[in-house]
């Protein structure tokens, strides 16, 4: 029960954040790769929250394990290159442990995009901004697949249509959050 409540947390975290789910991953088969640069633990800069990437060679992906103040997590991780732009698409590498099954069946492991750069020992992030993602759906600017479910938008889009999309925006500043900063933990 405490893992289903950390898993519904973070879930009610990444939308309070203003992240955008998307149903599909932004990567196809041929897409992930491996930096070694991105490997190691990342604090951030009040040193409350810490995520450790372990590389996976076999399947050319990051375990990720986040530990911040409300507690710890694991995330699977795929890191890809658009244009001259890294991303990672990030989920859940396995739903929270139930006694049952049923509970399961209404969790669904959605992927978050994130742009990223290393610069030596920080690494800058930032997530798909939603409320430009509303305003621009509102316009017709944004035509993305998508639904909305109880004012949270969720991305449809196969994952060719989302590689397009997330390209033709990479270099448009509002489109993505401001930059948070982690540091490596040496």
């Amino acid at each position: 029960m405490r893992q289903v409540m950390l898993f519904l947390t973070c879930a009610a975290a990444a939308v309070m954040l203003g992240c955008v789910p998307s149903l599909q991953p932004l990567y196809s088969e041929k897409d992930p790769i491996l930096l070694a640069p991105l490997a190691g633990t990342w604090v951030s800069e009040d040193g409350k929250d810490k995520f450790t990437f372990k590389a996976d060679e076999q399947d050319i992906k990051y375990d990720i394990t986040c530990i911040g103040e409300k507690g710890s997590g694991k995330l699977e991780a795929r890191l890809l290159r658009l244009g001259k732009h890294l991303f990672l698409d990030t989920t859940v590498n396995d739903l929270p442990d139930t006694k049952s099954d049923y509970p399961k069946f209404h969790l669904l492991p959605v992927h978050l995009i994130t742009k990223i750069s290393i610069e030596g020992d920080v690494l800058r992030y930032a997530t798909l901004n939603v409320e430009w993602i509303k305003k621009g759906i509102e316009q017709n600017q944004v035509t993305i697949r998508h639904e909305t479910v109880n004012d949270m938008i969720v991305l449809t889009a196969p994952t060719r249509e989302l590689q397009e999309f997330i390209r033709a925006h990479a270099d448009e500043k509002e489109a993505f959050q401001e930059p948070k900063e982690l540091h490596r933990q040496k």
